[in-house]
């Protein structure tokens, strides 16, 4: 165990001369300077062992007692280590400045991780907090993380909770999402319920105020199909008109209607002619550094694809906050073609019937028959959609007053209203 200590310490073997060499032995002994090994050559010289570093306090103790040193052999870790640093210094350099860049990025943040989130997108949580400062390359130590979970939070109002904690350079989000209220009906503020769309009613029904209309009766768009004026029924054989209450119309009205539908596009068009020139670039971000390699790269015609593709360095299933943009540029001119009738038709089909779907999708509706027409007009290319339908033609409509007022006839009615 004591040579594996003198071993690390370092150690050297020395060889003494002198007309007394005893002398540097009782020096030795009197300050203290350990050594073993003694082994005398002759009467005027011997050597030992001492620990590297009483190599210069031996020096000054040999000129007291007028005697020689000289180095036999040096070993240990230490005596190792200083070999390394003279014959390979930059290897030295380059450990201790990794060391040091090591010490100095782990106090900046480099990864962020949002848990909790369902349906407000990561990429939105990360917008807000870059804003008040969380970020890939920020300074951990300055960033305080509840005022900045609290400025977040104020510009999410899907949030309810949102937590910071930083862990060296990962910087764990937690959010918890806001439960949607539901919306109130309004029941202070009268209203009508009018067809936003003409057809042959099918059902309707009213469930506050007075039905206008009856099955099968055919309607306008406009038209009040549940008023809010109730009628106050009189008594039998009652002589004094009770006039109208004023509610909040509300009922459905199903009803058959007629959709046309239309999409139009040129019969001539530019498209694209590549024409073989192109150029690629390179740029990379680390933290706040920007490198671009994309320089004096534009293409001489002035017509191009941009195609940009950016991935960020991932380490062990852990993203780095490094990120590789590969920028190509392509180079194209403009032609003319002639409209390809048959492949636009289809398109242009598609295109009307997802309208059709989402129109019938808001209205609770469903399509009970449809057909496409084609024509050319003024150098267009034009598809019509008619579709017959059974939807919900029925909308609310406010208007001025106060639920619950009692008209005195209907004549006053009409003149309060004008």
């Amino acid at each position: 165990m004591k040579k594996l200590i003198n071993l690390i310490r370092g150690y050297v073997d020395v060889e003494v001369t002198g007309a007394f060499p005893e002398r540097l032995l009782n020096l030795c002994a009197q300050n203290r300077l350990q050594f073993w090994k003694l082994c005398w050559l002759d009467e005027t010289s011997f050597t030992f062992r001492i620990f590297l570093r009483d190599r210069k306090r031996l020096d000054e103790l040999a000129q007291r007692s007028m005697c020689e040193v000289s180095e036999k052999s040096r070993r240990g870790a230490t005596v190792v280590a200083e070999g390394i640093v003279r014959r390979r210094w930059g290897f030295v350099a380059g450990l201790a400045f990794c060391f040091l860049a090591v010490s100095f990025l782990s106090r900046f943040l480099l990864v962020i991780e949002v848990t909790g989130n369902e349906t407000v997108s990561t990429t939105v949580i990360l917008s807000q907090l870059q804003r008040v400062g969380v970020k890939p390359g920020a300074y951990g130590p300055s960033i305080l993380e509840r005022e900045a979970a609290n400025e977040a939070l104020l510009g999410l109002p899907e949030l309810s909770y949102l937590a910071i904690n930083i862990y060296g350079t990962r910087a764990e989000v937690i959010v918890h999402e806001a439960e949607k209220k539901p919306e109130l009906l309004d029941e202070k503020t009268p209203a009508d319920v009018v067809a936003k769309e003409s057809g042959i009613i099918e059902h309707i029904h009213a469930t506050t105020g007075q039905a206008m209309f009856q099955d099968r009766d055919i309607v306008a768009k406009g038209e009040v199909l549940i008023t809010g004026d109730l009628d106050l029924k009189e008594p039998q054989y009652g002589t004094v008109d009770l006039g109208y209450l004023v509610v909040r119309a509300a009922g459905t009205v199903t009803a058959r209607t007629w959709r046309t539908l239309e999409e139009t596009i040129p019969l001539t068009s530019q498209r694209k002619a590549y024409t073989g020139e192109e150029h690629t670039g390179y740029s990379i971000k680390f933290l706040w550094m920007d490198l671009d390699f994309l320089q004096n790269s534009s293409i001489s015609s002035g017509r191009y694809d941009k195609i940009t593709k950016t991935e960020q360095l991932v380490l062990f299933d852990h993203p780095l906050p490094v990120w590789l943009t590969t920028t190509t540029l392509r180079g194209y001119e403009l032609e003319e073609q002639a409209l390809d009738q048959e492949g636009a038709a289809v398109q242009l089909e598609q295109a009307l019937s997802l309208r059709l779907e989402e129109l019938m999708a808001a209205n609770q509706g469903e399509v009970i028959q449809s057909d496409f027409v084609t024509q050319e007009k003024d150098g267009c290319f034009s598809v019509i959609l008619l579709a017959e339908c059974r939807e919900e033609i029925g909308r609310t409509v406010e208007r001025e007053g106060e639920v619950g007022r009692i008209y005195g006839t209907a004549l006053e009615n009409t003149n309060d209203n004008g």
